[in-house]
């Protein structure tokens, strides 16, 4: 603690001119019997004590006689950042009673008495005990304090918690009447003047250890004071530990006795234990050579990091361990969700009756390795679209036809609804043709209208303001000798078509602003997901045009027609999701794969990979359930599966099945447009399909007028 905060500041400050008569007014006015005598700037000149005022009255000093010759120049200072104990030194050895504080400036700061120490004493002690019962109070250990006469004299709130005592009965109560059992060790304690530790005592359902402490005043004990630390917690857990290793004692015992050779690692694929088989297997004679070891180094024929790093368990595999033939099992081990490790268990001991057995499954892998080389080698030459993931027998006619699409290098239309993967089967068309140039795709329905001329046909230096230097290629350019996937082509301007029906029939064009002729071999493989003849109908869509590109016809069935390739497509983009954030979800469960093959697709493959993967990360199991599945899929009317005689039947009126179709889909949309108010953004984020598509569909519908209708 500092000097200043104990520091009379209020003091009587007198100048060489001051009388006898100015110091004794002082002197009454402020009650004290001393003053400084400074200069205007407060610089101590000396002091001046009322005993020399005395002093000069008995010798019959006139009151208007000046204070100088009384006046005492050696003055005991002190420094106002000193600490009271730097005072107490300095005026003890000045044998002074009052001292004058300095600041920094050595100006006068005020004065010091004993009295001040004494109270700055009391303040400091009176601090010290309120940091003493504070730190008490906070402790969370009960203590309580007794006297000579076992009677309580303090505690804390920890005993009144902990013991579920009554507080106000506790002052001054005999131990005996609340905490008989400590009454022993508070005498022995009282008596031998030592601590004692660590004691156990039971009270009512706790168990506390209690440590007894004496307390001493002048050198004599007048009491003691016991502390109590409840450990009943951690005795439940010494239990359990206890447990804990009688199990382990069991499954030493049990890995013992075991016929083969186990080892289980931590998750860094340290060996933590392992039984007398796998030693003997691995011929070690100490299990210090195997604690704390990687497997990886220990047995490296074992595909340890199969477990360890990728999650794999792995059931009867085949290897060859120390010229010996063995069957491995390995598992990765986990917790909580927590991975713990893997466990590795080695059959190898009388395999020789297994000889024949072991043969067989040799000659069987064997046979296996070349025939899944030769399925991959043939597939690669049959089945060019086998990334098309599908199990439907419409789709694998369909790809059937798109090999042979592939190889005719004929213009090449693909229809379908949005989300059938049409870009998908445009680029495996180009894969499969052998076209060395590049794979172009243009969006004709994203393009905005002025600019469609120049992404086709690019535009030379200087064609217009804000042209680029040297000029920049189209899309025909970039496509030379290769393909150009012109998707939604049913929303090219009339204009456009035009000139796009031009370069079909010459394989030549102009860039925008030059004179130039470009010759380019290019093929065109089309997409839309809208009716073309229709169009042409309408006088929306050239005849001519559409003849030149509709020279190939490839059609892919919506999902709502091929519901058995839901499971598979489900695997397929849940082990993709998997790899993307590293997670481990096994697969949907029987009843949400039910329910999705009775949902009606509008979004169709695209929008039922949305739904897999929003449900993907909803699920905190190994599993997608009916519960993880977006609430927006209950606006999708239910659609039954077909019996062989509905599937005759529908097969039979295929034109009434498209209305019912065209029906259904109009009703879902006006339902997600209904719900979201109106808002198209919004509804086509519900049914899992793009803006452009809902306004496709609106305006097939007709929507838009009954729309209007409906919020009016």
């Amino acid at each position: 603690m500092k000097v200043s905060s104990f520091t009379t500041v209020n003091f009587v400050q007198l100048s060489l001119e001051s009388t006898i008569r100015d110091a004794i007014s002082a002197f009454l006015s402020r009650r004290v019997d001393i003053g400084c005598v400074t200069t205007e700037d407060r610089k101590l000149l000396g002091i001046l004590h009322k005993n020399a005022i005395y002093r000069a009255l008995f010798e019959n000093t006139p009151l208007d006689s000046s204070i100088r010759p009384l006046i005492k120049q050696n003055v005991v200072t002190i420094q106002k950042d000193q600490t009271l104990l730097d005072a107490r030194e300095i005026m003890i050895k000045g044998n002074v009673s009052q001292a004058v504080v300095l600041d920094q400036q050595q100006n006068v700061f005020g004065i010091m008495s004993k009295l001040d120490l004494v109270y700055s004493n009391m303040t400091a002690l009176e601090d010290t005990l309120n940091r003493m019962k504070s730190l008490v109070e906070n402790l969370q250990d009960a203590v309580i304090s007794v006297d000579s006469n076992l009677k309580i004299t303090t505690f804390n709130h920890t005993v009144i918690d902990l013991l579920q005592l009554n507080g106000k009965t506790l002052l001054n109560a005999p131990i005996d009447l609340f905490l008989p059992d400590f009454r022993k060790g508070l005498i022995e304690t009282m008596k031998t003047g030592q601590i004692q530790q660590a004691k156990r005592f039971s009270f009512k359902d706790l168990t506390v250890i209690a440590s007894f402490i004496p307390i001493r005043e002048l050198n004599r004990i007048t009491g003691a004071m016991v502390v109590l630390r409840d450990v009943t917690s951690y005795e439940i857990i010494a239990a359990e530990l206890e447990t804990t290793n009688q199990l382990k004692k069991i499954l030493d015992s049990a890995l013992e006795l075991a016929y083969d050779g186990v080892a289980v690692t931590d998750k860094h694929g340290l060996i933590t234990m392992a039984n007398q088989g796998f030693m003997d297997l691995f011929s070690l004679d100490q299990q210090d050579q195997l604690l704390g070891t990687p497997i990886s180094k220990i047995a490296p024929q074992l595909p340890s990091e199969l477990s360890l790093k990728m999650d794999k368990k792995i059931e009867g595999k085949l290897i060859e361990i120390n010229k010996r033939k063995c069957i491995v099992a390995q598992m990765p081990i986990y917790q909580d969700g927590q991975k713990l490790g893997a466990i590795f268990k080695i059959i190898f001991r009388q395999l020789e009756a297994w000889r024949d057995l072991l043969f067989h499954m040799e000659k069987l892998e064997s046979e296996i390795s070349f025939y899944r080389g030769e399925l991959s080698r043939i597939s690669k030459d049959t089945d060019p679209f086998a990334h098309v993931i599908s199990q439907n027998s419409q789709m694998e006619k369909f790809k059937q036809d798109a090999v042979i699409a592939a190889k005719s290098l004929s213009n090449v239309l693909i229809t379908g609804e949005s989300g059938t993967g049409k870009e998908l089967i445009a680029e495996g068309i180009h894969r499969v043709s052998g076209c060395k140039g590049a794979f172009i795709k243009v969006n004709c329905g994203a393009i905005p209208e002025e600019l469609l001329e120049s992404e086709f046909f690019g535009y030379a230096d200087g064609a217009f303001t804000g042209a680029k230097k040297g000029g920049k290629p189209g899309k025909f350019e970039l496509a030379n000798n290769g393909t150009l996937f012109l998707d939604e082509i049913g929303e090219m301007p009339v204009s456009l078509q035009v000139k796009l029906l031009r370069v079909l029939q010459e394989q030549e064009f102009e860039r925008i602003g030059d004179t130039k002729t470009t010759k380019v071999n290019v093929r065109i493989i089309s997409a839309t997901n809208k009716d073309l003849t229709e169009l042409v109908e309408q006088g929306k869509f050239r005849e001519d045009l559409y003849y030149r590109i509709h020279v190939i016809h490839l059609h892919i069935p919506p999902l709502r027609e091929r519901l058995d390739d839901i499971p598979v497509l489900c695997r397929y983009f849940i082990n993709k999701i998997n790899f993307k954030t590293k997670r481990n979800i096994i697969g949907v469960s029987p009843e949400v794969a039910s329910s999705l093959q009775h949902f009606h697709w509008p979004g169709n493959i695209r929008q039922l990979e949305n739904v897999l993967e929003r449900a993907f990360h909803y699920s905190s199991s190994e599993w997608i359930e009916i519960e993880h599945l977006p609430q927006e899929l209950k606006l999708l009317p239910q659609e039954p599966e077909l019996s062989p005689k509905s599937k005759a039947t529908e097969s039979q009126f295929p034109i009434d099945r498209k209305q019912s179709i065209s029906r259904t889909e109009k009703e879902v949309i006006l339902q997600a447009l209904k719900k979201c108010r109106g808002n198209r953004t919004k509804a086509a984020e519900l049914l899992g399909i793009s803006r452009t598509t809902l306004y496709q569909k609106m305006k097939r519908y007709q929507i838009i007028e009954e729309l209007e209708f409906r919020f009016t």
